[in-house]
C-alpha cells in the first residue's frame, strides 16, 4: 500500500468507535497515509506483515483470548507474530497491547482488580523515563483507562509504566514494539462515541456518563498535548 517515499500506517480496527483518535493528525502531519483494516473482515493470509511502515493495533471491548466467540482473533494473532518478526514498528493500544503480549507468548486473562475505567494517573518507571513514555507520567497528565482484561509481562520485554490497579500498563519489546494498556489516543469528542456502548461497564465500576464527561472535559486536552509529544518522539526513534 505504500509506494516511493510515501509512508503508510495500517490501523487495525475492531469496532467503529475506537480509532486512532489524536494519533491521526500527528501521523498525517508527518506524511503518513492512514489505512484502517477492520480485523473481522481482513484476510490476513493475503497481507504482507512487513509491508506497512507502521502498524497500530487498536482497542476493543473484546477479550483477547475469546477465540471461540471471535474466530478472527487467531488470524490477527498470527499476523501480529509475523509483524514482530519483521522488525518493523508496531504499537498496540489496550486490546492491541494484549494481543501483542499474547503473540509474545504471555497469557491474557480477566483482571483480578476488576475493570479499570476512567481518568487516573500512571507512574512511568526508571526504564520508561528514558523513553517517550515519560510524557505520560502522572506528574504531567491524567490517563484514560477502559479495560477489564490484562496480561502477564512477556518474556524479553521491558516494563515501562504502571497504574495503581494494574502493574502492566506499558512495555517495550526491542526497539520496534510498544504495548500500551491505557488509552493515550482518546479525545473528549471521540470519547463521546464510547458512552453508548458502556452502560454495563459504568455500572460495574459505579460511575456515570456525566462523571466521565466532566473528567474528560478537565483532562483530555492535556492528554492530547502530551500524546503529541510522545508520538512525535517515538516516531523519531523509529526513523520516521
Amino acid at each position: 500500500m505504500s509506494n516511493g517515499g510515501t509512508k503508510t500506517v495500517w490501523a487495525i480496527q475492531h469496532v467503529g468507535h475506537e480509532d486512532l483518535g489524536s494519533f491521526e493528525p500527528v501521523l498525517k502531519a508527518r506524511g503518513f497515509n492512514v489505512h484502517y483494516l477492520c480485523s473481522q473482515y481482513v484476510d490476513y493470509a493475503d497481507l504482507d506483515a512487513g509491508e506497512a511502515d507502521l502498524i497500530v493495533d487498536l482497542g476493543a471491548p473484546i477479550a483477547p483470548y475469546d477465540d471461540k466467540n471471535h474466530p478472527w482473533i487467531p488470524y490477527e494473532l498470527e499476523f501480529i507474530k509475523r509483524r514482530i518478526e519483521s522488525q518493523k514498528p508496531l504499537m498496540g493500544i489496550c486490546f492491541g497491547a494484549q494481543i501483542i503480549a499474547r503473540a509474545l507468548g504471555a497469557p491474557c486473562y480477566k483482571g483480578d482488580a476488576g475493570k479499570e475505567l476512567g481518568w487516573s494517573k500512571i507512574s512511568v518507571n526508571e526504564d520508561g523515563i528514558k523513553t517517550p513514555l515519560r510524557h505520560f507520567d502522572g506528574e504531567l497528565t491524567h490517563m484514560m483507562h477502559w479495560h477489564g482484561d490484562t496480561f502477564e509481562l512477556p518474556e524479553g520485554t521491558t516494563l515501562l509504566a504502571s497504574s495503581d490497579l494494574y502493574q502492566n500498563q506499558a512495555y517495550s519489546y526491542g526497539a520496534h514494539v510498544l504495548g500500551v494498556q491505557c488509552h493515550p489516543e482518546i479525545t473528549e469528542s471521540k470519547l463521546n462515541l464510547w458512552y453508548d456502548y458502556s452502560a454495563a461497564d459504568l455500572k460495574d465500576v459505579g460511575t456515570s456518563v456525566e462523571k466521565l464527561k466532566a473528567a474528560a472535559h478537565e483532562y483530555a486536552q492535556k492528554l492530547t498535548e502530551q500524546t503529541a509529544l510522545f508520538l512525535n518522539e517515538w516516531l523519531d526513534e523509529q526513523g520516521f
